[in-house]
């Protein structure tokens, strides 16, 4: 897909009135398989992205984010949303930051009001914000930058002072910076009504899958969201089967995965990575 079409249909998406659907991907291989199942969009989360060059998320590079959005953006036709984190940097950086993976094939960014660099302490529980008017910086450096790809705003300010009125606040002036769409961390749905009344203008964007319970995506567009980012799923999917595969193996001194698994796993791989189109080309040869 194009950059532009990419971003041409995820626009469309958000205005189409149901819940689009962006599954957490962290490599190729992820964003294929996600791709096959029919979802509208992936999403390259900061998290899974780290974790699948072996770190935590405060500590992945502009380069990382960069290399591995034009990989997934060259493999799949679904737009790509991609997790900006905090800017990379100061504006300097972050405006930066934004044409690169404009360029790199990201339909659409995210940027968050955290502090940057990040503190590893972060996914222990113990976030903190930059003011209003920094993030608001930053929501207007991004689009200055940007020439169609989408800024999405997301806030932490829910999680980090448990305040409906101060994270409806941020979003207003966020709304009102520029960004084309809104995602505010740990926003249920049944807080969705006092968001949207605030911000009625912007797609309203959810992110989580991390804690329980999860929200059907019948519920979720029931409340009004336009788009569901599940950045950790695939991530704890994979986690949990090779752990019990190789721990297993360890163990017993067994593979214990079923013949058929195996059978299945062998086509279903060479047709993601598009072998058969090879083998074509190879018979022609002959």
């Amino acid at each position: 897909m194009s950059r532009a079409r990419g971003e041409e249909r995820l626009r469309a998406l958000l205005a189409s009135g149901r819940l689009a659907t962006a599954p957490g991907v962290a490599d190729v291989l992820s964003a294929r398989i996600a791709a096959r199942a029919g979802h509208d969009a992936l999403y390259l989360g900061g998290n899974a992205m780290a974790l699948g060059v072996g770190k935590g998320q405060p500590f992945l590079t502009l380069t990382e984010t960069v290399e591995l959005t034009a990989r997934v953006a060259r493999s799949v036709d679904q737009p790509l949303v991609v997790d900006a984190g905090a800017g990379f940097g100061n504006l300097a950086h972050l405006h930066g930051a934004v044409r690169e993976l404009e360029g790199a094939g990201a339909a659409a960014i995210h940027i968050d009001d955290q502090p940057y660099p990040k503190r590893a302490a972060y996914h222990r529980g113990q976030g903190t914000l930059v003011s209003t008017e920094a993030m608001a910086a930053r929501i207007r450096t991004a689009c200055a930058a940007r020439s169609d790809m989408l800024i999405f705003a997301r806030s932490d300010a829910l999680r980090v002072s448990g305040s409906v009125d101060e994270a409806i606040a941020r979003c207003r002036a966020y709304a009102e910076t520029g960004a084309d769409g809104l995602i505010l961390l740990d926003l249920d749905p049944e807080r969705v009504r006092l968001v949207r009344a605030a911000v009625p203008q912007l797609p309203l964007i959810w992110i989580g899958g991390v804690v329980p319970p999860i929200p059907s995506v019948t519920e979720l567009e029931a409340a009004g969201f336009a788009l569901a980012l599940y950045p950790f799923n695939g991530v704890a999917a994979v986690t949990a089967v090779l752990a019990d595969l190789w721990q297993g193996l360890k163990a017993t001194g067994r593979i214990g995965q079923p013949d058929e698994l195996l059978v299945r796993a062998r086509k279903e791989t060479l047709e993601i990575v598009d072998m058969p189109s090879f083998w074509a080309i190879e018979e022609d040869e002959e």
